[in-house]
């Protein structure tokens, strides 16, 4: 995963770089509308500074942080990971770290946007000063200043992660659902997966209780012991999308047996959920690409930058919830039999990764 990659232009250097990257996943693209223009440039390598800069401080962005260092040593260039602290996901704190990183002299940035629309503010002056902004594991609203969006299809994730959790409570009974912050777009999207796989049930199954906003390390646990507390007899299923509901789950379930009837599905492979996974107190967990995600934005923005690529009018880009130039990061279920396998490493779907580094002539046009 921390394999050096081969730092050439062009067409060369994207084949020699999907080949190299370990830790990288599979992604099913279709034909999306045209990007906004950002003016090609040319700059020296001595001069790029990308910034990979999350919501706020969650666990799930970690690998970021290696994929930054990973892609910096690769490339040649300033590759840095920058969190806003604010672990409430606020619009105007992560605006002003930005803000920072341009004066400090940044060019690229790939974000996880803190809301659809509050960002959209410091992506147009970013854009006036020529600066590429790759929206990174989250989405703005169409019409965006930014290139494109990377990042999981969680609506379609939670829609299978549902699927999954009612084949294996033989199609009928009743779930819990744990989800993220409302500052999140993605947490509409997973509550609108979640409840599309279980209308496919015809009723059979029963979304019991949604309980939202406590993507966090204080909130979800006595979120999920509240739930427990009041709907536990009755539940026969649970999931959660996001990670610090999951990491709560997997921990109760794992101290308290009178509740192991219930089947639970989490999210990410933290040790606690992977542990809990190993000694069979939960079913499963969803894993995503975060160190993909970092890898791929990061590659964008250096061609961007150093080769004068510009987004193709003609990329194979998919629509997901209120952006049209959508490509999916990848997401995998992760069973007991599989739980070794994902335990102790990085969060990484290393197909997923290739095949998009692969498309880099596709998504984008270069001089």
């Amino acid at each position: 995963m921390k394999r050096s990659i081969q730092s050439r232009r062009g067409r060369l250097a994207t084949r020699l770089f999907a080949t190299a990257v370990l830790g990288l996943g599979v992604a099913a693209m279709a034909a999306g509308m045209v990007a906004p223009a950002v003016a090609a440039t040319t700059l020296p390598k001595s001069k790029i500074k990308i910034a990979l800069v999350p919501g706020g401080p969650n666990v799930y962005f970690a690998p970021w942080a290696e994929a930054a260092k990973a892609a910096s040593k690769a490339l040649g260039v300033t590759v840095s990971y920058v969190v806003p602290p604010t672990p409430t996901f606020q619009p105007s704190v992560e605006m002003s770290t930005v803000d920072s990183l341009v004066a400090k002299g940044y060019n690229a940035f790939a974000i996880f946007p803190d809301g659809e629309a509050s960002i959209v503010p410091l992506y147009n002056r970013l854009k006036a000063r020529g600066i590429p902004i790759i929206d990174l594991a989250g989405c703005t609203s169409d019409p965006t200043p930014a290139v494109l969006c990377f990042g999981t299809n969680v609506e379609a994730s939670a829609k299978y992660q549902t699927e999954v959790l009612t084949r294996a409570m033989g199609g009928k009974g009743k779930i819990g659902f744990l989800t993220g912050l409302l500052t999140d777009a993605n947490t509409v999207l997973r509550e609108q997966g979640v409840k599309a796989g279980v209308a496919e049930t015809n009723g059979a199954v029963e979304l019991a209780q949604i309980v939202s906003n406590i993507d966090s390390p204080s909130a979800a646990p006595p979120a999920v012991e509240s739930l427990l507390a009041s709907k536990g007899s009755e539940l026969t299923g649970m999931l959660a999308t996001d990670y610090y509901p999951s990491v709560a789950a997997a921990s109760i379930l794992s101290k308290n047996a009178q509740f192991r009837h219930i089947l639970f599905i989490g999210q990410d492979n933290d040790p606690t959920v992977m542990s809990a996974l190993l000694s069979h107190a939960i079913y499963g967990t969803m894993l995503q690409n975060p160190y993909g995600q970092g890898i791929v934005a990061a590659h964008l923005l250096y061609k961007m930058l150093a080769d004068g690529c510009t987004v193709n009018p003609n990329a194979p880009f998919t629509k997901m919830g209120n952006t049209s130039r959508f490509i999916n990061s990848g997401y995998l279920f992760v069973s007991q039999d599989l739980a070794k396998q994902y335990s102790g490493t990085m969060a990484s779907i290393p197909a997923v990764t290739n095949q998009v580094l692969g498309e880099t002539d596709k998504i984008l046009s270069c001089p």
